[in-house]
């Protein structure tokens, strides 16, 4: 900007020219208009900068107070699903959970944090730990305001300040939001000092301060050696003419009263006003400054304004991956078709945060590979065949994660080098894997994808990890189904064969005796009669061998073609076949027919044993011996595999999980028989059965 002549000169100029009269008079009144208006200029901007700070300081405590709700909530909700997902851990258990401690004690602002205690005061965990175990209604020094908030929070949500020194000896506000744990005695509290939200106000206030206090002491300076030249030659200056001094006036109050004007609209908040003072002088400095700081104060409300809008996005997807998981959470408990899970899984994931796709693969007990049983791809229908069997290494993603158990993100699959590209799906830019596992085995992989590079972060990573725990308990719980109800089935099929047996055919027997008894008393007088004897035990061995034809064709369809002896054996090659371990096979005593419903148990615990062997063993050797004794049979299933540490009350089988070994024990105990499983680790496992035989099938 060019400078032309300044006030002092504007001023100096007229007064030479008019004999230094009038101009003293004018230049008086001017300069007393110019020390008013700067004292206006000062107060006003004094009063809006004290305006602004308030209002900015009351928005963001306002931001600050609701971010420690937030935060209080936030881990209210972890703390309530670890419980969930722990439900018989003991008090004590709780305490010394690393991980919960690593939820229960988060940041809280710059130097605030969360605690949980339970509702008699006492502390459960702290970010100091000589606090942990202490009752915070009974430590001396307490303020009043703070133990009142803790006794609030025993019956609900409570929070409010209380005084509290800082680390620098000062005596600060501090904020904290209490909230109890939903279905626990717990409360989890958060606090820090409100301030630290408000800082950066203060900063900004202080810097626009300094500013508007170097404008005004500029103008007192210019202001005072206006006023002492005028007391110089003030003498000189009584005659200037009324019209010259009018116009001169009017020249430099015009400017200042815009001046004025502007910073009055600025003060109510109007930013976007900018002040025109094209003086040359001074004048417009001070309104090009003035401008200045109302666009610096534009801009920092519009940064503010956007940091605000990033925290509340952040909170508001955080809240909806919280849902997401409450939802899929409630659903599972309900499905028991993994045919139907699945696709529902998936599908609520890619519509919820618009992923592009999303596939589950389990593994197959089998054949120990992957096989794609949900496919979920964005505006198209599968385009891979669900089914495909994959091969398990660490060449691709979900490969790798199947085989370590360890997530993969990765944010760039172009640079990823275990990315495979698929050409149905070649929009993908990011991917995320997380293994699917029950009881520390990887049973699947959840695999996300989407068209965005960097798509993925910590809380996307935490939401994929715990839907797939949820999934793998799912799937364990349908699994667990289908053998209830086949359980179900056999025990209901067995019971239509024994009354069957039991009334229509031995009803039958009974028929054939009689009849046979009436043929011997009548001789051979009574042909006639002989003769519908005849007809009738005749048809009386028809019906009984339709019944014990019907006892036979609810046995295993194994059973129906061959004898228990051949079954087994089959049994034995088959799994020699599938699996790559030899299974031997031997039968001592005496081959006879057994009951149906005896045989069925006995094949049952043998399928039952080389299922277990092939999933858990890890064995290079089985063998299965089958002794026939003149008053019970033993079978006894032997491998070589790693075992495992011996469970011996069906209570402790329970809490491992080992619902196979239950149903095969309480089949054998259904007959009056017993059960034994022995194991050490590294030494093999041995099944061993024995039922007693208490008449046999002729």
């Amino acid at each position: 900007m060019k400078i032309g002549f300044g006030l002092r000169a504007k001023i100096l100029i007229p007064f030479l020219a008019l004999s230094f009269i009038s101009l003293g008079v004018i230049s008086s009144l001017s300069l007393r208009s110019i020390y008013q208006i700067s004292y206006v200029v000062r107060e006003n901007s004094v009063t809006m900068g004290e305006e602004v700070e308030r209002q900015s300081i009351a928005a963001l405590e306002d931001l600050g107070r609701r971010l420690i709700q937030r935060r209080a909530l936030n881990v209210s909700n972890e703390i309530r699903l670890f419980m969930r997902y722990h439900p018989n851990a003991t008090i004590s258990e709780l305490k010394d959970s690393g991980e919960l401690a690593d939820i229960a004690v988060q940041r809280v602002g710059l130097t605030g944090y969360t605690m949980v205690y339970d509702k008699t005061g006492t502390v459960y965990f702290h970010n100091d730990p000589k606090l942990v175990g202490v009752n915070l209604l009974k430590v001396g020094g307490e303020p009043v305001y703070f133990s009142s908030i803790l006794e609030r929070s025993f019956e609900g949500e409570a929070s409010g300040y209380y005084d509290w020194e800082d680390d620098k000896g000062e005596v600060r506000a501090k904020y904290m939001h209490c909230i109890p744990v939903e279905g626990a005695d717990l409360v989890v509290a958060a606090s820090t000092y409100i301030d630290e939200y408000s800082a950066p106000v203060e900063d900004l206030l202080d810097q626009i301060t300094a500013v508007v206090l170097a404008t005004n002491q500029y103008i007192d300076e210019e202001v005072r050696k206006a006023q002492l030249m005028l007391i110089i030659v003030f003498g000189g200056m009584i005659l200037i003419a009324t019209g010259v001094i009018f116009l001169l006036s009017r020249a430099i109050t015009r400017p200042i009263l815009a001046l004025t004007k502007g910073a009055e609209v600025i003060a109510k908040g109007e930013l976007d006003y900018n002040i025109e003072a094209d003086t040359g002088d001074e004048i417009q400095l001070l309104a090009e400054q003035f401008n200045d700081m109302a666009k610096a104060l534009k801009e920092s409300y519009t940064d503010l304004e956007r940091k605000v809008e990033d925290r509340t996005r952040r909170e508001r997807q955080r809240a909806e991956q919280l849902r997401t998981i409450n939802e899929v959470g409630r659903k599972i408990s309900s499905i028991v078709k993994l045919d139907e899970l699945l696709p529902y899984v998936g599908n609520l994931l890619r519509e919820t945060f618009h992923y592009y796709n999303v596939n589950i693969f389990l593994l197959e007990p089998s054949s120990g590979k992957l096989a794609l049983k949900a496919l979920c791809l964005s505006g198209q229908k599968s385009v891979i065949p669900v089914g495909v069997p994959l091969e398990v290494d660490q060449e691709s993603i979900v490969g790798w994660v199947a085989q370590t158990g360890e997530p993969i993100l990765a944010n760039d699959v172009s640079e990823n080098p275990r990315y495979r590209a698929v050409e149905a799906l070649r929009e993908t830019k990011s991917e995320l894997a997380v293994p699917v596992r029950i009881g520390g085995k990887v049973i699947g992989v959840l695999d996300i994808e989407s068209i965005e590079v960097d798509a993925f972060g910590e809380a996307d990573l935490f939401t994929a990890q715990t839907l797939a725990d949820q999934l793998a308990v799912a799937i364990e719980n349908a699994r667990l189904y289908e053998e209830t109800r086949q359980i179900a089935v056999m025990e209901e099929r067995n019971r239509m064969a024994r009354e069957i047996h039991d009334t229509l055919a031995q009803g039958f027997s009974g028929i054939i005796l009689q009849l046979e008894a009436a043929e011997q008393t009548l001789g051979g007088e009574a042909s006639a009669a002989e003769r519908h004897l005849n007809q009738a035990r005749s048809l009386a061995r028809k019906s009984l061998a339709e019944a014990r034809r019907s006892v036979w064709n609810l046995r295993p369809q194994a059973l129906e073609q061959v004898s228990l002896v051949e079954a087994l054996k089959q049994e034995a090659d088959k799994f020699s076949q599938s699996v790559g371990v030899s299974a031997k096979f031997n039968v001592f005593g005496v081959r006879r027919d057994l009951q149906p419903d005896l045989e069925t148990v006995l094949l049952r615990i043998g399928q039952e044993s080389l299922t277990n062997v092939r999933k858990h063993a890890k064995a290079t050797e089985v063998e299965i011996n089958l002794t026939f004794d003149e008053a019970a049979v033993e079978m006894s299933i032997r491998d070589n595999g790693v075992g495992f540490k011996s469970v011996a009350a069906s209570g402790d089988e329970k809490k491992r999980g080992a619902f196979g070994l239950i149903s095969m024990r309480e089949r054998a105990r259904g007959l009056g028989g017993m059960l034994e499983v022995q194991s050490r680790r590294g030494k093999g496992t041995l099944v061993r059965v024995v039922i007693p035989t208490s008449k046999e099938v002729s």
